[in-house]
């Protein structure tokens, strides 16, 4: 850690929320929202480069919470160290952007030469010190800056209970352009700045094919030079700007200010302004010491976010306040129209502050940044901070990004392209910046990734696998989009559109999961053969049957549906298929418009009159045209079919029991607890009735889950039905879909020994554990063969009675109804960090595992699989998918 962040401070409790903002804001001029407030000054923007090369090699290297937390070590201690000269000079750190720092120095007219004066002595100090850092990565860091002066808008905006403020103006523009110019160890001048600056004391020179001219070279003029050589050495270096388009300038030199000098200045520009300087204080900015003004105070509060003010007011030490945690961040970026003025952009930035603030709040999301940078205006938005946590945050995220996109992409004139992106995983969460100006915000390569997914895929909602495979929704949701070249990413990732969930999608999609490339379905051959059974029974005796698999999430229940699909359409029956989300129990009747549309056809109706003609056509001859209006409500019809007449219930069960009874096959429906009350209701009564094989995956703790249990133990039923629980994965199978996952022959023990003791045999678990050690460089594939003898999984159990397939993993007798208690996160991350019998660092070199005694793993690879020497398979490792919640 860097030196500055040593040493302890102590602010006054107004300086508690001081710390948190830029000095600006105590000033009375901001208090009133929405109009654009005119001010002046020069603005540095100063940007690391190779901060995401750093945050991946850092988790390439280290473990993804080692790895975060070390790079957010280099970048505090090299971004404290910077801003500790620019506070020194009087800089007012307006924005923090992850890697880079937007500072103002508040200046009138006849003071701006001064400010751009002070701020070239910053960065003459700080390029000259921290121009290059070497990292303990053996990577480089390097400073680029860029500096602009003029006319600002500073704009306050509302969103929801909170305030956030935005500057823009040419000279933001300017100094982003200044800053893009630069090159490393570099400063570059906007024309304004050059226009305005004390030009006899700098050397400047114009970039080549670049019409601008910039500033590096830090030599700069001897201050004993006299005022002839002084000027004739300026004139030699003058910049003509009718030569060339006017843009920015590179300072090559600059007459060094003496420290009294520049200190002297300081305190100018802060007289200037009315501040008092109150030097006995010790720090850098003496506003951290002020008494406490309720007012103020108060209207300070506005600015910080939820989780800061909770710290705040529980009173948590700020060397406390900072954690390594899963988190999922999403990423807004709005780009406005070329010809907005400052009032239209005030208003659309009110207006999406708050819709977003509006979206994300229910799903204990806050608005962590918002940047008016080069990337126009940018809102970073968390899931996940301390004391915010939620199940199934992926999702929530998602749901949230798809929103926002379809609301802000729709009835704004100025908006002219909306982008989002999301991704999970370990963030550190807490303080970067300096002791007296720092942030709260989540910093990481994950963080990284989606800023770098925002930008490459424009115009759509962008997200990671990890949030695709966490977020546990149906595979028609997404869509894999082309590998892009991503800033500062050296690996290739994966990277998905969310698409939602819409109703056209549901009506064209059934089952999500299919069936595997790589092989068959492990493990599964008592339900197979229960299936095969039922199936039998059906075909001869033409009796209704429920045939219910019940499965925590994860344990395969989607997979099983889909192989067991397959083999009903090799049976030469007609198999309909559909998957139900949790957006269906809310939805009346949308479980059985699904399987009815899907029986007869519907699918492809995209619209209403469609789907009413198809109606009218399939139901002429078989019901009462008075009936007709009983499908209004169920379908969606764009308009009655018939007047309605007085009718019950029963009619509209007659209606289903011509629709369904016949030969209209087999029924798979995937994740029936989320069956809504309605349709339930309508389909309890016939599926007690009518013909129909019905084969169901529930998940426990659902009221619908808890319905069928109580119908497989009634007396009255238990004939029509058959509820299986789904078990963990022998040992054995483990092991083989391992192998099956992989490509590979063989796996090393150690390896197969995690995995059976970390999944407790839930497939979703295992294939989570090796998509985490495989994407995290941990393991190797040699396609040599090993050098000792294989051992085949027997072995293994036998010599480990540790394992769960010790204690009996079989499936259990399917004549037996069984009620499941759900295996929780909680208890997963507890059993994770159990401590687990491992062989000596030695043994990884000792036989692998081999799948290949168990026949039918699909896999007839020579390749074989090796951890990676420096990886310890002992330390807790659990994927962001199978974290637990708060």
């Amino acid at each position: 850690m860097a030196s500055v962040w040593e040493r302890k401070c102590y602010f006054s409790e107004l300086g508690q929320k001081v710390v948190f903002l830029p000095s600006l804001l105590l000033c009375e001029e901001f208090k009133e929202d929405g109009y654009p407030i005119v001010l002046e000054g020069v603005l540095l923007l100063a940007d690391v480069s190779g901060f995401t090369a750093l945050a991946e090699k850092c988790v390439q290297q280290c473990d993804p919470a080692r790895g975060a937390e070390e790079m957010v070590q280099t970048l505090n201690a090299y971004m404290g160290d910077i801003l500790e000269e620019v506070l020194a000079f009087g800089g007012d750190v307006l924005k923090f952007a992850g890697d880079a720092v937007l500072v103002m120095w508040r200046a009138a007219g006849p003071q701006l030469p001064t400010a751009i004066t002070l701020a070239l002595q910053c960065c003459r100090k700080v390029q000259k010190k921290y121009g290059t850092y070497d990292t303990h990565m053996g990577l480089k860091l390097h400073l680029k800056i860029g500096i602009s002066a003029g006319m600002l808008l500073f704009v306050s905006v509302r969103g929801g209970d909170r305030r956030y403020f935005f500057v823009c103006s040419k000279a933001l523009d300017d100094v982003i352009n200044a800053q893009k110019l630069s090159a490393a160890h570099e400063v570059v001048l906007s024309q304004t700045c050059w226009e305005l600056c004390e030009q006899q004391r700098i050397r400047a020179k114009s970039l080549a094919g670049q019409g601008a001219v910039k500033v590096g070279g830090w030599g700069g003029l001897d201050p004993h030079l006299g005022g002839e050589a002084a000027e004739r050495l300026n004139a030699a270096t003058a910049v003509t700007w009718h030569s060339f388009p006017p843009a920015c300038l590179q300072v090559v030199g600059m007459r060094r200010l003496a420290r009294h000098e520049w200190k002297d200045a300081v305190v100018q520009l802060r007289s200037a302004r009315g501040e008092r300087h109150l030097e006995v204080t010790g720090f850098r900015r003496p506003s951290l010491r002020m008494c406490g003004r309720p007012e103020l105070s108060a209207r300070l509060e506005t600015y910080l976010s939820t989780s800061v003010l909770r710290k705040l007011r529980e009173d948590v030490p700020l060397e406390l306040c900072s954690e390594l945690r899963p988190v999922t961040s999403l990423f807004v970026q709005l780009k406005f129209a070329d010809r907005i003025n400052a009032f239209e952009l005030s208003s659309c930035l009110s207006d999406c502050s708050s819709m977003i603030s509006e979206i994300i709040s229910p799903h204990k999301g806050e608005i962590n940044k918002t940047l008016l940078f080069d990337k126009g205006c940018t809102f970073l938005c968390v899931f996940g901070f301390s004391g915010e946590k939620l199940a199934r945050e992926s999702t929530h995220a998602l749901q949230c990004a798809m929103q926002i996109f379809r609301v802000t992409s729709m009835g704004r004139r100025k908006l002219q392209l909306v982008s989002v992106a999301v991704s999970s995983g370990i963030a550190f969460c807490g303080f970067t910046g300096h002791p007296e100006r720092f942030e709260h915000t989540a910093l990481g390569f994950k963080v990284n990734l989606a800023a770098r997914m925002m930008v490459a895929y424009p115009g759509m909602v962008s997200c990671d696998a990890e949030t695709c495979a966490a977020s546990r929704l149906p595979s028609y949701c997404f869509k894999e989009l082309p590998k892009r070249n991503l800033k500062g990413v050296t690996s290739p990732t994966a990277v998905y559109q969310y698409l939602g969930i819409t109703k056209k999608q549901q009506y064209d999609m059934g089952l999500a999961k299919e069936r595997s490339l790589y092989g068959p379905l492990l493990g599964r051959e008592a339900e197979i053969h229960l299936f095969e059974c039922c199936l039998e029974a059906y075909e001869h005796l033409g009796a209704p049957h429920v045939l219910a698999f019940v499965g925590t999430p994860g344990s395969g229940k989607s997979h099983l549906l889909a192989e067991l699909a397959l083999l009903g359409q090799a049976a030469k029956h007609r198999v309909i298929t559909v998957e139900l989300t949790e957006e269906n129990v809310k939805q009346p009747f949308s479980a059985i418009r699904l399987l009815v549309d899907r029986a007869l056809g519907l699918q492809a109706s995209v619209t209403c009159s469609d789907r009413q003609r198809a109606l009218q056509t399939v139901l002429q001859g078989a019901v009462k045209e008075s009936s007709y209006c009983l499908v209004n409500n169920v379908f969606f019809v764009e308009k009655t079919l018939k007047n309605p007449p007085d009718s019950t219930q029963n009619h509209l069960f007659g209606f289903f029991f011509q629709v369904l009874g016949g030969a209209f096959g087999i029924f798979f429906v995937d994740n029936a607890h989320f069956l809504d009350s309605a349709s339930w209701s309508i389909m309890w009564p016939l599926l007690q009735s009518v013909t129909v094989l019905m084969v169901m995956s529930l998940a426990p703790g659902h009221n619908r889950a808890e319905d069928i249990f109580k119908a497989a133990t009634d007396s009255t039923t238990s004939k029509r039905i058959t509820c299986l629980r789904l078990e963990g994965l022998k040992a054995s199978d483990v092991v083989r879909k391992a192998c099956q996952e992989l490509g590979v022959r063989s796996i090393p023990r150690e390896l197969a020994r995690f995995l059976i003791q970390r999944s407790s045999g839930i497939p979703y678990y295992c294939e989570e554990l090796l998509r985490y050690l495989h994407s995290n460089n941990m393991l190797l594939l040699h396609t040599e063969r090993p050098k000792q003898g294989e051992d085949n999984w027997q072995s293994l159990i036998g010599k480990h009675p540790c394992c769960p397939s010790a204690v009996g993993c079989g499936a259990s007798s399917p004549a037996q109804p069984h009620l499941v208690a759900p295996l929780t996160k909680h208890r997963l991350s507890s059993l994770f960090m159990l401590p687990v019998l491992y062989l000596s660092s030695a043994a990884k070199a000792s036989p692998a595992v081999t799948a290949a005694s168990s026949p039918g793993t699909g896999n007839d690879s020579e390749r074989i699989c090796a951890i990676r020497p420096d990886v310890s398979l002992e330390a807790p490792i659990l994927p962001m998918a199978l974290k637990g919640e708060e």
